[in-house]
């Protein structure tokens, strides 16, 4: 890893956690939300997940953008909506304006997270790729985990708001930093090809050390005569091939159930506490550890896979996170609440080698319509979890309870990674198959 590529692949991390302060700053408000506004746990079940359903348009619509216009122009553009979105709670007066804003602020999330593992995967040598897209995408529980934080002090003092004007000031400085730090992805300019290609692709490879080239490749003429709508369309259709319609299929099954307990997990858990006796204090503490979890398994599966193979530890890691939460219910007493939400949250956290599975499958010309569709499908989960958590506590199941039946999902995403028969998913990244090299 270069000094650049150090410093492209650390600030895709600041921005994960960004997203982070952005998805969750609802939850940590909820309990304070629910009693000012007086929002019933239903009425909640609808708003909370309103920025997920943002992010499944913004996934699907806008970050495939990123294979024909450039990965930075729409990292820019998601992030003007996100701070659209969250500075604009300050003028919401009712549940429909804040459940609009935070379609915004998703819409434009939609488009950070995916464009975020493409940057990563691109900007990385090969044998550390796993890694740094599963690094990078930690920032976000490391977000999250900061945000109930400063929720902690902040809320208090300063209003529910606060948290949703802090995240929307700092996406806002973000934007003039894209350009700054972070380079266009070398692949999309050697794919596409657009003006200027030749010469900021040469300065990349100068800030690595290597050689100028002379010219670029030969552009397909299918690529030079097609418009942005028929290559969108031909990446999408791409994503069915013969090759790629198992994994898709099966990557589509697994980011939705996932991200349906993720989701839950995130945007439950505080008020979940509140309702079971705790104190704002320790639903936020409550919330807090799960995120850090989150973050420790986020961090350590993309080690462990490049050393024994993403299909492998991912399903290990979903897998025994199920089991955890089907056991969840044993457990009495604050520390021992506390230290099993860490633990799920740890294994909850090998999701995130979904996006390197992303990352691995899918060539440049549809790595970003690939990973955003993917997500995008996910959302389906991560809308229809929540929701069914707060049909749940409508009905006053106990937290407990409601942590059993999330066990069912992680463990069908467990059971569609370990289905999965890539060579690239099987082999440690740094015995990647040779067309797996040559395509990333």
């Amino acid at each position: 890893m270069t000094g650049l590529q150090l410093r492209a692949v650390s600030f895709c991390f600041f921005l994960n956690m960004l997203d982070g302060v952005d998805v969750l700053s609802i939850s940590f408000a909820a309990p304070i939300l629910s009693r000012e506004w007086h929002i019933d746990p239903t009425t909640l079940g609808v708003l909370t997940p309103a920025a997920l359903a943002g992010m499944m348009a913004g996934s699907t619509l806008i970050a495939p953008l990123g294979d024909t216009i450039g990965r930075r122009r729409v990292l820019m553009v998601s992030l003007l909506l996100i701070a659209v979105g969250m500075l604009g709670v300050l003028l919401a007066g009712s549940v429909s304006s804040l459940f609009a804003l935070r379609l915004v602020t998703g819409l434009g999330l939609g488009g950070v997270v995916p464009t975020m593992a493409a940057f990563a995967a691109e900007l990385s040598p090969e044998r550390r790729r796993s890694f740094a897209v599963t690094a990078v995408s930690a920032g976000y529980p490391l977000g999250a985990t900061l945000t109930g934080i400063a929720a902690l002090w902040m809320l208090p003092r300063l209003g529910w708001q606060s948290l949703f004007v802090l995240g929307g000031a700092l996406s806002l400085l973000s934007v003039p930093l894209v350009r700054t730090l972070l380079p266009e992805s070398p692949d999309f300019l050697l794919s596409r090809q657009p003006a200027g290609a030749l010469e900021r692709l040469n300065a990349f490879l100068r800030a690595l050390g290597q050689a100028d080239l002379e010219a670029l490749p030969p552009k397909p003429a299918a690529d030079r005569n097609s418009s942005r709508v028929a290559e969108m369309v031909t990446g999408l259709v791409g994503l069915f091939s013969a090759k790629l319609r198992g994994p898709t299929l099966l990557l589509w099954i697994a980011f939705a159930m996932s991200l349906a307990t993720q989701y839950f997990l995130q945007l439950w858990t505080p008020q979940l506490g509140s309702l079971a006796g705790l104190s704002d204090s320790q639903a936020s503490w409550a919330g807090t550890i799960l995120n850090l979890g989150l973050f420790v398994g986020n961090m350590s599966v993309g080690w462990l896979a490049d050393q024994h193979g993403l299909r492998r530890v991912i399903a290990t890691y979903l897998g025994v996170g199920a089991l955890l939460l089907l056991l969840f219910s044993y457990l009495h007493g604050m520390a021992a609440l506390l230290s099993g939400l860490g633990a799920i949250g740890i294994m909850q956290g090998g999701f995130i080698g979904l996006y390197a599975v992303g990352a691995r499958i899918y060539p440049t010309a549809i790595r970003m319509t690939g990973i955003g569709w993917a997500a995008g499908i996910g959302r389906l989960g991560s809308i229809l979890g929540p929701y069914l958590a707060g049909f749940l506590v409508a009905r006053h199941v106990e937290m407990a309870g409601t942590f059993l039946a999330f066990a069912v999902p992680l463990a069908l995403a467990s059971l569609a990674v370990a289905s999965m028969r890539s060579p690239e998913l099987a082999a440690p990244s740094g015995a990647a198959p040779r067309t797996a090299r040559a395509r990333g």
